[in-house]
């Protein structure tokens, strides 16, 4: 049953030994896949046998000692081969298993999130329009689960977006749209969560930019994971820059913060998959270290760049590129 649900093949399925079907299907390169690595194996196994008898044979008289000596190549190959395609294999399947089971899972979970968020929403209006109005500590339950529910949809959105892009099916619409218009209506969204750390936003947006062409949604999101960071990671007051500027047809998209910064050492891994570098835990700040692994993931497949500069107890200041579509 765990086979069907997750996608594999049961164990009495017989399949014809396709290498470079099996290579597709578990998304491997061609020289990843266990398979065509032991057909490869096999060709250096004759080629290896072949060379040590014509090498062996000048060197020793004895036809019987040449013949063993090419076995014993022959057989170490075998085996160290066997033992690295095995291990190929393994990891392959558990990457398969891995990439199933978190998709599996974040479907489920998507539907009674989403059942939660409407029921919390209609009770708290039903609510209201029995009693008129309601209590300031009623209305702050009601904000704190809220909030809490749409946590935890973004994080299994970004789960199953991670998911995408780990099995390189990660699509892409093509619309054209304002970066500027985006980037003030998610400005507005963490505002009040600004004011609450008496950060302010400064926008150097000049009116009548190009518009962009790309996914609006997936791009909202690389631009709410990078105003999230500026301010989890500014200490207590400050100012955030966003900025959006013209360069040779391309728009370049820039937040500046005056937070705890990336210490130099650890700056190389920002983009990697969960990093998160190690003075973000000595402070409030929380995140699962995959905004900017699928913000990377997202502006490349776009046809952007994406960068940063940044020091420690001094801010950082984090930009992406699009090509400016009219």
């Amino acid at each position: 049953m765990l086979q069907y649900q997750l996608g594999m093949p049961p164990n009495n399925h017989k399949k014809s030994f396709n290498p470079f079907a099996e290579c597709h299907e578990a998304r491997l390169t061609i020289w990843q896949c266990p398979p065509f690595l032991f057909l490869v194996l096999g060709v250096v196994t004759i080629i290896s046998m072949i060379a040590t008898y014509l090498l062996s044979s000048s060197y020793v008289e004895e036809p019987q000692v040449a013949a063993l000596i090419v076995t014993g190549v022959a057989v170490l190959f075998i085996i160290v081969g066997n033992l690295v395609i095995s291990g190929f294999h393994r990891v392959a399947e558990a990457n398969h298993m891995k990439e199933e089971f978190i998709s599996l899972v974040s479907h489920q979970l998507r539907s009674p999130l989403s059942i939660f968020k409407w029921t919390l929403e209609a009770l708290r209006t039903d609510i209201q329009k029995e009693t008129n109005l309601l209590s300031s500590g009623a209305e702050n339950y009601f904000h704190t689960l809220r909030d809490t529910n749409e946590n935890m949809i973004k994080m299994v959105n970004t789960l199953l977006e991670v998911n995408r892009i780990d099995a390189q099916s990660l699509l892409l619409k093509k619309e054209k749209f304002s970066l500027a218009e985006i980037s003030e209506k998610t400005v507005e969204t963490f505002r009040r969560y600004a004011d609450s750390s008496n950060i302010k936003f400064i926008s150097d947006i000049p009116p009548s930019l190009p518009y962009v062409l790309g996914d609006r949604d997936r791009l909202s999101v690389v631009i709410e994971n990078l105003i999230d960071n500026a301010v989890r990671y500014t200490k207590t007051s400050g100012n955030i820059i966003i900025k959006i500027s013209l360069e040779n047809n391309w728009l370049k998209w820039s937040i500046e913060d005056r937070g705890v910064g990336i210490p130099s050492g650890q700056q190389k891994y920002i983009f990697n998959k969960f990093f998160r570098a190690g003075n973000s835990w000595s402070g409030q700040a929380k995140g699962s270290g995959l905004g900017l692994y699928l913000a990377r993931a997202v502006i490349e497949a776009s046809g952007g760049k994406i960068g940063f500069q940044s020091e420690e107890n001094k801010g950082s200041v984090f930009w992406f590129t699009l090509p400016a579509s009219g």
